[in-house]
């Protein structure tokens, strides 16, 4: 009898194909708009992150190398000088951090200007620039001093940074705190002997939607699962209307009347939701693999998130009709099709990630359905695997527990009219 609700079901959306139309191709027109509309805000090409730093040195690094070497020879013996001088440009600091700055990859995301002494008050005023690096007289010599004689306290740079820029600025930051890791690291190793080491840098890219993505995530792939979570909320509004639609025929009455358990009913259209929704998502998802190569990594875990999110919807659809009919009106229904999906979707990132502006909001997205069905193919997409997913998984069983108790209650009994 399951069975027979399902189909039932399913020949209603069947002999509506304006409402079949609107189910598919307008997440895909949306994804196509949304994706190119917005897309600069996403991808590299259209808007990279760009920063500027201004290397200020009050000193030369080239005539303090020759002074620490030559004021070397009077503490150490020759050979061990000698040895020094064989690997004192690995040991530079300066010239180790402008061959990281100045590199092809750092150089595609910034750009790096020199600057005298004198130029430091010119700088200050000019608000292009996301921070000013102020090496100190004697800078080099110092580390140098540092590293071989073991000098307790290194010298530092002075960094100030443009405030109006907090993104670049912290972006500048971590890759400063990298860079003297490094160099940290490399004394430590020269000391033992061991490979002097070479500085690596990750290039940043601009084509991500958070700076601390493992995997890129496209604009189109964005806006192809913020689409899909968001029009297949609707699938639950439209079946809970079939539903109450069916009570003002009297259709739910003929099967009471037939002997049929209400339960039965009930388990009807919590599958016939959950199967409709599985449908539609794979649907969006299998054309936007074929027309712009959105793939996740592995479809095991995939097909687990979207099982997840689909039973989701099943359960939201079974609980409006329960509301329907222990209401006796389709206002709930057309409350949430009208205000409540779309405040979902704002709220669950469907149209932007405002979660990225606040913790609190993402904590709030996460907690509707198509926030954590989100936020779950998002992190896979991005390269993580199911571990990574576990509390989205476990909030949207847990809703769809929850929804179908609720309706459970409201579900009118036989003999109680609605």
């Amino acid at each position: 009898m399951i069975w027979q609700i399902i189909k039932k079901q399913g020949l209603l959306f069947w002999r509506n194909p304006q409402q079949l139309l609107l189910f598919l191709a307008l997440p895909i027109i949306l994804i196509a708009i949304l994706g190119a509309a917005l897309g600069s805000d996403f991808q590299n090409e259209s808007s990279p992150i760009k920063m500027k730093v201004a290397l200020l040195e009050h000193g030369e690094e080239q005539k303090e190398i020759e002074q620490f070497l030559a004021d070397l020879h009077e503490k150490l013996p020759t050979e061990a000088v000698v040895a020094i001088e064989n690997t004192i440009d690995t040991m530079a600091p300066i010239r180790s951090l402008r061959s990281v700055l100045e590199s092809e990859e750092v150089s595609n995301f910034l750009e790096v200007n020199h600057f005298g002494s004198s130029e430091k008050e010119e700088i200050k005023d000019d608000d292009s620039y996301t921070a000013i690096i102020e090496v100190p007289e004697s800078f080099s010599y110092d580390v140098l001093e540092s590293i071989v004689l073991e000098k307790t306290e290194p010298p530092t740079l002075l960094v100030t940074y443009n405030e109006e820029q907090q993104v670049r600025t912290s972006i500048i930051s971590n890759f400063l705190t990298q860079f003297q890791e490094q160099l940290t690291k490399g004394s430590f190793l020269g000391k033992n002997g061991i490979d002097l080491y070479t500085i690596e840098i990750q290039p940043i890219k601009g084509q991500v939607i958070s700076i601390n993505e493992k995997n890129p995530v496209s604009a189109s792939s964005y806006y192809t699962i913020g689409m899909t979570v968001m029009n297949v909320l609707f699938l639950a509004g439209a079946i809970a209307y079939y539903a109450f639609h069916e009570k003002e025929l009297n259709v739910f009455n003929r099967i009471i009347l037939a002997n049929v358990s209400r339960w039965v009913y009930f388990m009807g259209i919590l599958t016939a939701g959950t199967i409709f929704a599985f449908i539609q998502t794979m649907i969006i998802f299998t054309f936007s693999w074929l027309v712009y190569g959105i793939s996740f990594p592995n479809i095991v875990d995939f097909l687990i998130v979207t099982f997840s999110f689909s039973l989701s919807v099943g359960g939201l659809a079974v609980l409006l009709s329960a509301l329907s009919y222990r209401l006796n009106s389709e206002t709930i229904t057309n409350f949430f099709m009208n205000i409540i999906a779309t405040l979902l979707a704002v709220l669950g990132g469907s149209f932007y990630p405002i979660g990225d502006f606040s913790p609190l909001i993402q904590t709030i997205g996460n907690m509707t359905p198509n926030g954590a069905g989100l936020t779950a193919y998002l992190t896979l997409l991005r390269g993580d695997g199911i571990a990574g997913i576990t509390d989205n998984l476990m909030f949207l069983v847990m809703f769809s527990l929850l929804t179908v108790i609720v309706a459970a209650i409201c579900f009118p009994k036989r003999g109680v009219a609605a």
